[in-house]
């Protein structure tokens, strides 16, 4: 018997107050780049003389988180190897350094370079956090014991309204204050110091019994009846959502209230609401499980969509607007939380990092597809409309969630 095959995968487990402090710092890097990329570096370029048809460019930047579903069973492959400890490490830890080095390189170069330096920067970039992503979803799956999870979504979803605040909140103040090339050094140090505590990160071993185990692909993703429900879980859950989102700050804009002032909501109080939230989000599925609880979120979205149907047929005041969108956004981000948690559940033990990115990519063509449709649908026929559909999609989710479940409930039973 070889040493491999002594390794016992739940004593190979990370403490939980430890995996989530090192996946808090993974998922805020990870959103700090995203931030920066669709958020801070448009305003800076704006703010730089830009025309907006060669800043909507950086739209594209998205493109590597919606199609990363087509190499991450490579990259699981090369994670999980037929025998051994697995590359979780290296993965993370080498592509976060090489984004703050690349980083680095931005920064030096200026901003008045010329566009086309920073959208092959940037662009590259979004390829490796992508890939990262791949990595670092599977690493914290198999890490999670399945009562856990609920905590590990805290920590991704947390972690994304983190790098939020460190990539377009800081990094502006920044710019502004020292000027491009300190903004963006400071951004490559804070992604070294939040990857560094990875380094220590301790991996589970493959084992020794690889012919057992299918290597990861997309074809054995589709072919589980849990991936197929669990798409159709992302998109019932997430048209209204999506739809909502978008439209939510042109509807405040066009209702008295101005940019800055929903960006302050959105940083201060805004932020301190959602992160409330998604601690709350965690306790509730500890509690009462994670599906419980999304169906429960998804009671509360319909009351905030329909109060926004509502408000935007009967005119009010821009306290009552300001305080449904901080509301809102909470409930939005404690759904996150619960349906995340869902679809975790649903991933294979032998290609979690593959499932998992192809829910999340899922959930990323749903947003376009639905931000796209919600656009077209309040310029035509106002917000009234855009919302209505946007709450009956809601509605229609909480009647088909329970159904969804019982099904994959059976499937699971008969497997």
């Amino acid at each position: 018997m070889t040493a491999s095959a002594l390794v016992d995968p739940q004593r190979a487990r990370l403490p939980l107050a430890r995996l989530l402090f090192l996946m808090g710092g993974v998922y805020t890097v990870q959103s700090t780049v995203g931030a920066m990329m669709f958020q801070g570096v448009p305003t800076v370029l704006r703010s730089s003389g830009a025309a907006l048809d060669m800043i909507g460019l950086v739209s594209l930047f998205m493109i590597p988180w919606a199609l990363k579903f087509l190499w991450s069973p490579f990259v699981e492959s090369w994670r999980i190897p037929v025998t051994g400890p697995r590359r979780s490490r290296v993965i993370i830890v080498t592509g976060q350094v090489v984004m703050a080095a690349l980083l680095v390189v931005l920064a030096l170069r200026g901003i008045e370079q010329g566009f086309g330096w920073l959208f092959i920067g940037f662009g590259v970039i979004a390829v490796i956090a992508a890939t990262v992503d791949i990595a670092g979803d599977g690493f914290m799956i198999e890490q999670l014991k399945p009562e856990h999870r609920g905590w590990g979504n805290v920590i991704q979803v947390g972690g994304g309204y983190a790098g939020i605040m460190i990539g377009a909140g800081l990094f502006l103040v920044l710019v502004d204050r020292f000027g491009w090339l300190f903004a963006v050094a400071a951004m490559a140090a804070i992604a070294c110091f939040l990857t560094a505590p990875f380094l220590s990160a301790q991996e589970l071993s493959s084992g020794d019994k690889a012919e057992e185990r299918p290597r990861p692909s997309l074809r054995n993703a589709f072919a589980r009846a849990d991936i197929r429900w669990g798409l159709l879980t992302i998109i019932v859950s997430q048209i209204g959502l999506r739809m909502i989102t978008v439209m939510t700050g042109p509807f405040l804009i066009d209702n008295g209230l101005t940019a800055s002032t929903i960006g302050i909501l959105t940083g201060t109080v805004g932020t301190a609401l959602c992160i409330a939230f998604i601690v709350l989000s965690g306790f509730a599925i500890r509690r009462w499980t994670a599906r419980r609880t999304l169906i429960g979120m998804l009671a509360l979205q319909i009351l905030s969509f329909g109060l926004f149907t509502l408000f935007a047929l009967v005119p009010q005041q821009e306290t009552v607007l300001s305080g449904l969108f901080l509301i809102q956004s909470a409930i939005i981000a404690g759904s996150f939380v619960a349906l995340y948690t869902v679809i975790m559940d649903w991933t294979s033990a032998h290609q979690a990092g593959t499932d998992f990115t192809i829910f999340q990519c899922t959930d990323a063509l749903v947003s376009v597809v639905a931000g796209f449709g919600s656009g077209i649908i309040a310029e035509h026929f106002g917000y009234g409309i855009s919302f209505g559909i946007a709450t009956g999609f809601a509605a229609s989710a909480l009647v088909l969630l329970p159904v969804i479940i019982r099904r994959t409930d059976k499937a699971g039973a008969n497997a």
